[in-house]
């Protein structure tokens, strides 16, 4: 009897124990289940998103917008003046990069890109800097990231997550983050984070964060597709007097 009395007595103690251990494992199951199911639906809207920017790669041709850009300081907490102009993007048919990114205020600067050379010029002081594109260590060779360009690619070299959906200037953008694989490239950008528009797959805002927390916030608008671009945007024809660095 006291062998009895000692079980159900055990019995007893136990069942609230056993009660939260079944609970427990109850709670960890569909919280496994949840967090499954929130990877499997986060990895298939990436790819929904990286589909859609493989459509635009296909008939890819050329690229023009309006842009506006500034950058945050970390340390003054605080973006600088705004700066607006106008962006040329187009490939060859071998690949090369032909690109210019013009700020036009509230000072001019043309940046150039024809295959690997990079040209900067400042008219107001006439100076240029002239570069091969690989040596330049800035973010400036990743201003058409993922316009034309296949995901395969740029998950070559980058790692892409999908972070959701936000409305940027009206428009329903898909939110992605690209983090660089390389250590040398990681040293200077942490990530390039894009809003891509659902509406036609390019690019609406990019953010290039820098390990300092300081950060490049770089918006499109006007933007548009497959126009043809004279040959003459992508060329610079320096004065005879300006001050040419080589880099």
């Amino acid at each position: 009897m006291k062998r009895i009395k000692r079980t159900r007595i055990l019995s007893y103690a136990l069942r609230p124990m056993l009660s939260c251990l079944v609970c427990f494992c109850l709670v960890a199951t569909i919280s496994g289940i949840s967090n499954s199911r929130a990877l499997g639906s986060e990895a298939s809207e990436l790819q929904r998103v990286l589909n859609r920017m493989d459509a635009v790669a296909k008939n890819f041709r050329t690229f023009t917008a309006r842009f506006s850009q500034k950058k945050f300081t970390e340390v003054l907490n605080e973006f600088d003046s705004p700066e607006t102009g106008e962006f040329f993007y187009s490939r060859t048919k071998d690949g090369s990069v032909l690109l210019r990114h013009e700020v036009m205020s509230p000072g001019k600067r043309i940046l150039t890109i024809k295959g690997e050379t990079l040209t900067v010029y400042r008219p107001a002081i006439k100076e240029a800097q002239i570069a091969n594109r690989e040596k330049m260590q800035n973010i400036v060779e990743y201003l058409a990231l993922g316009i034309g360009q296949y995901s395969g690619k740029l998950q070559e070299k980058f790692r892409i997550s999908y972070l959701g959906t936000e409305t940027i200037d009206k428009a329903a953008c898909s939110v992605l983050v690209f983090v660089p694989k390389e250590a040398k490239t990681a040293a200077r950008l942490e990530s390039i984070t894009i809003w891509i528009k659902d509406s036609n797959g390019t690019p609406a805002q990019y953010k290039f964060q820098e390990p300092t927390k300081d950060y490049l916030l770089l918006n499109f608008f006007e933007e548009k597709l497959n126009t043809k671009i004279p040959g003459s945007k992508f060329e610079q024809q320096l004065p005879a007097d300006a001050e040419v660095q080589k880099l």
